[in-house]
C-alpha cells in the first residue's frame, strides 16, 4: 500500500507542470497534407488571437516548410477571407467581424485553471484529503477539454475541407486538427484522475477486509 500512495501522491505534481507546459504548444493545426500551415497553442485560445496574427503565421509556416511557398503568395490570405464558407472553426459568432478573430474559449481556460489548482493543492502540505481534491480539478480538467473537443468535430461537420487556389491549374486541401499537446493534456487529466481514485478506493477495501 505504501507504494500505491508514493505513485498516487508523487504522479499529481509532474503530471500538472507537463499538462500547463503543453499549454505553449500547438493544439490546433491547419495542414495542407503534411505540411502544417498554421498552429494555434493553448495559450492562444486562453487568451484569443486575431487574425493578422494567424495569417502572419500562416505565411511563415509556409515560407518554412512548403515547397511551394512562393507559388502561395497572397493566396493564403484566403483561407480566413470574410465569406461564411471559410470562417474559422473555432469563432464562435457568425458576425463577419468578430469571424475575423478567435476569442478566448472558455472550456480552455477552465482546464488551464484546472491544471493550475491541482498543482497548488499538491504543493500545500497541510490540505487534508487531497485525493478528493485531486479527482476533482482532474476531471474538471479532463470534461472541459472533452467539451471543446466535441464543440469543435460539431462544427467541423459544416467545413469539410478548404481548397484555394495556387494558381497551378487546381485546388491545395486544407485540414483542421488538434495537436499532440491537446492529446497529452488529456491524457494526463485522465491518468492523474484515475490514479487519484486508485489509491482511496484500495485504502477502503483493505479496511474493510480488517473489519
Amino acid at each position: 500500500m505504501k507504494w500505491l500512495k508514493t505513485v498516487s501522491d508523487f504522479i499529481p505534481i509532474p503530471g500538472y507542470t507537463v499538462i500547463i507546459l503543453c499549454f505553449f504548444f500547438p493544439f490546433f493545426l491547419v495542414k495542407c497534407g503534411d505540411t502544417t500551415l498554421m498552429s494555434i497553442k493553448g495559450t492562444d485560445l486562453i487568451t484569443g488571437v486575431s487574425r493578422q496574427t494567424m495569417n502572419e503565421r500562416m505565411k511563415e509556416h509556409v515560407k518554412k516548410s512548403s515547397p511551394f511557398a512562393a507559388a502561395f503568395g497572397n493566396d493564403i490570405d484566403r483561407l480566413y477571407s470574410d465569406t461564411d464558407n471559410n470562417r474559422s472553426p473555432l469563432s464562435d459568432s457568425r458576425d463577419k467581424k468578430d469571424n475575423e478573430n478567435i476569442p478566448p474559449n472558455p472550456p480552455v481556460i477552465v482546464a488551464f485553471l484546472a491544471a493550475i489548482a491541482g498543482i497548488i493543492i499538491s504543493l500545500i502540505k497541510s490540505i487534508k484529503k487531497k485525493h478528493t481534491y485531486q479527482v476533482l480539478c482532474s476531471l474538471v480538467g479532463f470534461v472541459s477539454l472533452l467539451v471543446f473537443y466535441l464543440i469543435f468535430q460539431n462544427k467541423m461537420e459544416g467545413f469539410g475541407d478548404n481548397k484555394m487556389g495556387l494558381g497551378l491549374g487546381g485546388g491545395v486541401s486544407i485540414t483542421y486538427g488538434f495537436g499532440t499537446a491537446f492529446y497529452l493534456c488529456g491524457g494526463l487529466f485522465l491518468i492523474i484522475m484515475i490514479c487519484s481514485l486508485v489509491f482511496p478506493y484500495f485504502l477502503r477495501m483493505r479496511l474493510a477486509l480488517r473489519s
